[in-house]
């Protein structure tokens, strides 16, 4: 397995490039592409990738937690990471061995100490993959992936709202979400790879 820690990850942000990875093929169409910022669509990709494990694995921990007791809670949990899981899969279609895999993360202390606290850290996460996924849309040159990013962030729109509900009180967000650059998605995620 391969894994990529925070400096690394940071390094390589910062030099201009959000690949994550090194090495592996990927679709011929999607690697040819890079927009006029000098991000590619594959670098995208591979940062939607990365996203998606760390929403998987923020899930996982959620779930184990067991500070959820509500059935619908309980089972909303199940479904969102099963569509994270389905988020990723569909990444790794495109990307092949290029797909960032094996990483570790991190979270604040405290984070799933309570319910509310995860729902917290909830909004600001799905926040952030709205964001990023919107950002997407209009940076990413390839229609395929421009129609992959706009679905993913439409079932993160739903996330965003169950944990809404929970943390604020309020299950609907802002008429028209933030978008996020590229460099404002890597620096959202890069905080919690281990």
């Amino acid at each position: 397995m391969t894994s990529t820690n925070r400096a690394e990850f940071i390094s390589r942000s910062a030099k201009g490039g959000l690949a994550l990875v090194a090495g592996g093929s990927v679709l011929a169409e999607v690697s040819s592409l890079a927009v006029a910022s000098g991000v590619t669509d594959v670098e995208i990709a591979k940062l939607a990738a990365t996203a998606e494990l760390l929403a998987i694995n923020f899930y996982t921990h959620a779930i184990g937690s067991r500070k959820f007791t509500d059935h619908d809670e309980l089972r909303y949990l199940h479904e969102a990471r099963s569509a994270e899981i389905a988020h990723y899969d569909a990444l790794r279609g495109i990307l092949g061995k290029a797909t960032p895999r094996g990483l570790r993360f991190h979270y604040p202390v405290g984070a799933f100490r309570s319910r509310l606290a995860i729902a917290k850290l909830g909004v600001g996460l799905e926040t952030a993959f709205v964001g990023a996924y919107l950002g997407a849309v209009t940076t990413l040159r390839s229609d395929k992936l421009k129609g992959v990013a706009a679905s993913i962030a439409a079932a993160e729109s739903q996330h965003l709202s169950v944990f809404s509900d929970i943390a604020l009180n309020n299950p609907i967000g802002p008429a028209f979400p933030k978008s996020f650059s590229a460099a404002k998605a890597t620096a959202a995620v890069s905080g919690f790879i281990a």
